[in-house]
């Protein structure tokens, strides 16, 4: 297919830097709510309203994903048009970052104000860097083995941040001998830097190789255009709808993790989340490592069938556990084990169909967009979020447990820093309820589980790029290419 291999040290230095990418976003995503009830302890109120302008934040910044894409993909300088917004956009974002997770010494109303002002910058920040970095992966080739090889080497290192980030900040937070606070504060600084760091490798020592359909000329995109290329692109749209609900049942499960393993299996302040974070990482890494050497094997829609089939088994399971089966780490980690292994194949799969799109795009409409088309990645990801910050948020002040379990324990923590585990968890046992912890379990098991099986069946219905089909795609565009430098 006439095109130049991306150097084994650009494909590495691109995927490992995924790690300091996924740290940030991991810390963000999964413990600024945390941050919020555990370290600053806010009031039923504060946590509402934050968790409503997270949420308006989050369609706003969804929205403006398509719009950065659209800049993205119009930019022309010496260093191509991804590598200046990789940059800004991991400096900017990594300042506004580290400032979420300080204690600005606010209250009340002037707290929840700054905090969005916060919020929503980190977002526009952020997208210029995230937009940039996934859309310059479909970019080095058009290779679907290549492609998917390299999918799945950026999401094993991503998943290395995110897990780094998920099983060290629990722990580090809860012993850490000067409080809560002054703990994110430290990890916060920590893992910005890192993140900058990772940034500044890609921008410097990631090359593109040279292919024909990755960079045939393209006329300028306007805002109409986006919008066109967009919905007009039927597989993209598809892919929109479906990975969004997946992505809300995804994200709500992890999210409430560490409230489940704190307040129902109530380890708080012990290494069993962080042991579940590690069968987590084995699970997804495993996944992502024989992922290419399956699809040698079989289609991506079976394998995608088998990951929901596990997801669902993952869940049935977790959901029993203190139920039908004992409340013990060996079925919590077995139930994690099958669910997240399921995860890890669906996320190089969306991935890879996400990239294919852009050459159905290109093919059906006659320009080429990685920017927007990668754009929608973030975009869903963001509406997603922003519905598992509201469902979070709810479950947590209309359980009863923000109030009643997780602010006395804040407010013992900040009057005694050195409280110790078993005070610590004799506090929660003698404050929470059955229905407390039922309503717990519910959304972060049941309310995912429908959402991840519609999402699959709107897949199935659907979808209809296959290896067949792509291959005439990219034929019939290298012919029109041909032809084009022919006249």
């Amino acid at each position: 297919m006439n095109e130049q291999k991306m150097t084994k040290s650009s494909k590495y230095v691109y995927a490992m830097s995924g790690i300091g990418r996924d740290m940030m976003y991991a810390l963000y995503a999964n413990f600024l709510i945390v941050f919020l009830t555990d370290a600053l302890g806010v009031e039923n109120w504060q946590l509402i309203s934050i968790g409503t302008i997270i949420a308006i934040a989050r369609v706003w910044d969804a929205i403006n994903d398509p719009m950065m894409g659209t800049i993205v993909d119009n930019t022309k300088s010496r260093f191509g048009k991804f590598k200046p917004w990789i940059l800004i956009g991991a400096i900017s974002s990594a300042i506004v970052f580290y400032f979420l997770f300080q204690d600005l010494g606010l209250s009340g109303t002037a707290f929840v104000v700054v905090f969005g002002i916060l919020y929503v910058l980190s977002g526009m920040t952020f997208t210029m860097n995230d937009i940039s970095y996934w859309s310059m992966y479909p970019s080095f080739t058009t290779d679907p083995k290549e492609r998917e090889s390299i999918g799945a080497l950026a999401r094993i290192f991503a998943s290395v941040g995110m897990f780094l980030t998920i099983a060290l900040v629990p722990i580090i937070y809860q012993n850490f001998g000067g409080g809560p606070k002054q703990a994110f504060s430290i990890i916060a600084l920590v893992i910005c830097v890192i993140f900058v760091i990772s940034q500044v490798m890609v921008f410097f020592f990631v090359k593109q190789p040279k292919n024909k359909i990755t960079q045939s000329d393209n006329k300028k995109t306007t805002l109409l255009d986006m919008v066109k290329i967009i919905f007009k692109n039927d597989q993209l749209v598809v892919i929109i709808v479906a990975i969004f609900l997946f992505n809300v049942g995804y994200f709500i499960t992890t999210a409430l993790g560490i409230y489940f393993f704190n307040y129902d299996f109530n380890k708080y302040g012990g290494a069993e989340f962080t042991m579940f974070s590690a069968i987590l990482a084995v699970s997804q890494l495993t996944a992502l490592g024989i992922f290419p050497a399956l699809m040698k094997r079989i289609s991506r829609k079976k394998l995608y069938l088998i990951a929901i089939a596990m997801i669902t088994v993952g869940y049935i399971l977790f959901m029993s556990v203190g139920y039908l089966l004992p409340m013990n780490m060996v079925f919590i980690g077995l139930a994690g084990l099958i669910l997240f292994s399921g995860q890890g194949f669906i996320q190089v799969l969306v991935l890879v169909m996400l990239a294919d799109t852009i050459e159905y795009g290109q093919w059906k409409l006659g320009t080429r967009n990685e920017s927007i088309v990668f754009a929608i990645n973030p975009f869903v990801t963001k509406l997603a979020t922003a519905v598992q910050t509201f469902v979070v948020t709810m479950t947590l002040a209309f359980s009863g447990l923000n109030e009643k379990v997780i602010k006395p324990l804040t407010d013992a923590k900040a009057a005694n820093p050195n409280l110790s585990t078993e005070d610590a968890r004799a506090l929660i046992s003698s404050n929470v309820t059955e229905s407390m912890l039922l309503s717990l379990r519910s959304a972060m098991i049941i309310i995912p589980l429908l959402l991840i099986l519609i999402s699959y069946v709107i897949y199935r219905w659907k979808y209809k790029i296959d290896a067949k089909m792509y291959q005439e795609i990219t034929d019939d565009l290298l012919k029109r290419i041909d032809q084009n430098e022919s006249v």
